[in-house]
This record gives C-alpha cells, structure tokens and sequence, in this order.
C-alpha cells in the first residue's frame, strides 16, 4: 500500500498549493496601480450580491472630491476583515458610518478601503498614492495580521504581497526575450501551477521559510512599514490611525469552532508574532497628533460569545463592536464630541 509523504514534505505542500490556487482570483484581487491588486472595478463579487465600486472597492458610490454634503469624510483602509458583510451597513466601515451619522448627522460618510488579502505596505502606497489627495478628515488602517500570516501561506517575503511570487512568474515566462513562441505554447494550466509552485519553494528556501531568522524578518519589515507610515503622516493632510487588528489567539475564552481556527503549529507562530508585533507598537513615538498605533488584538480578550469564523474575521456582533471601537478612535483623532454614547467594549 502507498504511504502519504508527510505534511512537511514538498508533495504536501504542493497539494496544499494547488488547494487554494482558486484563491488567486482576478476578480477579488485585481491589478491595480501601486496598490498591486484590489477588487475588479464594477465586478459582481463571486456569490455575493454586491459589486466593487469604479475603484474597486466594497462602496455603494466610490469616493470622489468632497461634495459640500459631506461634513465629516472618514477613510477605513485594511483587509478582507472590512468586506464582511451582507451589505455595505453590515461591514465594520458601514457599521462605523451608522454611528458616526447618529452622532454627527447625515453628512457623515464612511468609505471602505479594504482589499482581500491587502498587506501594510499596500494600504500605505494606496493612502499615499490615491486617498491623501480625497480631502479625507480620519483615515483608519486596521491591519497587521495579513503581514503576519500572507508570508507563512504565500509568498514568503516579508512585507511582499501575497501574490507577487505569481505575478513575477507569470510576468517572467510571457514577457522573457529569450522565451521563443514555441515555449509559449508548450505551457499547460498544469505546467503553469508547477512554475508558480516552483518559485514558491525556492522562495521559501531562500528566505528561510518557518526558521527563528524568518520570523523576526517578519517582524523587522512590519515596524520598517508602521514607522514609515509614522513619518508620511504629518503630510498626508488628515490624522493617520494604525489599529493591530483583534485575533483569535488573543481572546480569553474560545466558543464554538473558535478553538479549531487553524492548526496548532500555526495558531502557535500566530501567538509569537502578535506578541512582537504588539512590541512594535509600545517602541513607537506617538506624541504627534497626526499619527497614532493602537493595538486592539485584544479587543475580545473577555468576550465569550463565538465571534470569530477563523483567525481574524469575525460575525455581525464582532463586527459591530470593531465598529464601535472606530468611532472612538474618529472622536479622538478629529478631537470632535460624539452627541450621544459610544457602546463600551474591552480592550
């Protein structure tokens, strides 16, 4: 009888490579300026009932010069943990637009910035190179969990899109000189997922891939991009808040499936880096009040409800108290006074 090479062996992680192949969808993480990729501009979301707006965001209108109207703009740039949502009110950015609207009146708008898969480095080339220029009043980045986990999945460098090991492939192989169109031809869908995996492995083999200098690597590249976001603040033109996203791993009491997120090797790495990461933040200087870095990894630390659908997204009640979490922080930051309660919430 054949024996199953083990887990750590190249052929597991191949089929594991193939498995989430599919995640390399055009539709959801498309081409784009600087930023690398964000949805495909108008595109009906895969199953989802919603399209991303002309910039390829999830926004029922995508954000244009500021109309008179809007009296208060707020800009929530981050991940897949933003999209969430049966419609734009039932994202965190919707949710955090219903509250500021309470408080402020109807010319209160949230737009949503979030991009599957987004790494820290992409949202500050999108706030540099597109929103800074939106006379925005707040902008908002929750991030920091995709830098931890995109390099133990994908494409292992640090601070490097999840993808861009594709892309080099892909972009290698069609645009090489020395490439003839014979060798174009020969080139299968299966012989294209073996170039890409191919690449992967040599990645990881170069970097050092899961070894104790890796994930300091990891650490290192994200408190280069937080304090390079800490200096382009004071000339984006509106207070920039960093806001470590909450994790799994740093709630107190697991419920339901919450304690089957991911495998215990990497729930563990996930556990080391949040801590470093949290590290980061107490060694930043935050006197100015342009920029700020909070750290709200432990947002559900006393909450014991089943929040969490994996290691960083989480259900309607989670997302509304991430929400709630975000107009405290555009309170602070544009030092205004919220005409009514904010729900108190840990962390």
């Amino acid at each position: 009888m054949a024996h199953r090479p083990p887990e750590d062996s190249a052929d597991a992680r191949r089929r594991k490579f193939l498995q989430s192949f599919q995640n390399f969808d055009a539709n959801s993480r498309f081409p784009a300026p600087y930023t690398h990729f964000a949805g495909k501009p108008l595109t009906e979301a895969s199953g989802q009932g919603w399209r991303y707006d002309a910039l390829g965001y999830r926004n029922d209108a995508h954000a244009d010069a500021r109309p008179p109207s809007e009296t208060l703009r707020v800009f929530v740039v981050g991940d897949s943990t933003l999209i969430d949502g049966q419609v734009f009110a039932d994202t965190v950015p919707g949710r955090l637009e219903t509250g500021l609207k309470q408080a402020h009146g109807p010319g209160a708008r949230v737009y949503n910035f979030g991009a599957v898969s987004a790494c820290l480095n992409q949202m500050i080339a999108l706030v540099t190179t597109r929103l800074m220029d939106l006379q925005p009043d707040v902008i908002l980045i929750v991030g920091g969990a995709t830098d931890i986990f995109q390099p133990w999945s994908f494409d292992p460098r640090a601070g490097v899109p999840y993808n861009h090991f594709a892309n080099e492939s892909l972009y290698d192989y069609f645009f090489d000189p020395r490439r003839s169109a014979e060798d174009a031809e020969d080139l299968s869908y299966d012989g294209l997922q073996a170039m890409i995996f191919n690449r992967l492995e040599n990645l990881r083999a170069l970097t050092n891939w899961q070894s104790d200098i890796w994930e300091w690597e990891v650490v290192r590249q994200f408190e280069l991009a937080l304090r390079r976001l800490a200096r382009l603040a004071p000339g984006i033109g509106a207070p920039v808040r960093f806001l470590l996203q909450p994790t799994v791993v740093r709630k107190g009491t697991l419920a339901g499936a919450e304690a089957g997120a991911a495998s215990g090797a990497f729930l563990a790495y996930l556990d080391r880096q949040y801590e470093r990461f949290e590290s980061v933040l107490g060694r930043l200087d935050t006197a100015d009040r342009s920029f700020a870095a909070r750290d709200l990894s432990r947002l559900f630390e006393a909450d014991t409800r089943a929040l969490f659908t994996d290691i960083v997204h989480v259900i309607s009640e989670g997302r509304q108290v991430m929400a709630d979490r975000l107009q405290a922080e555009v309170t602070d930051a544009t030092g205004a006074s919220l005409q009514g309660a904010i729900v108190p919430c840990a962390g």
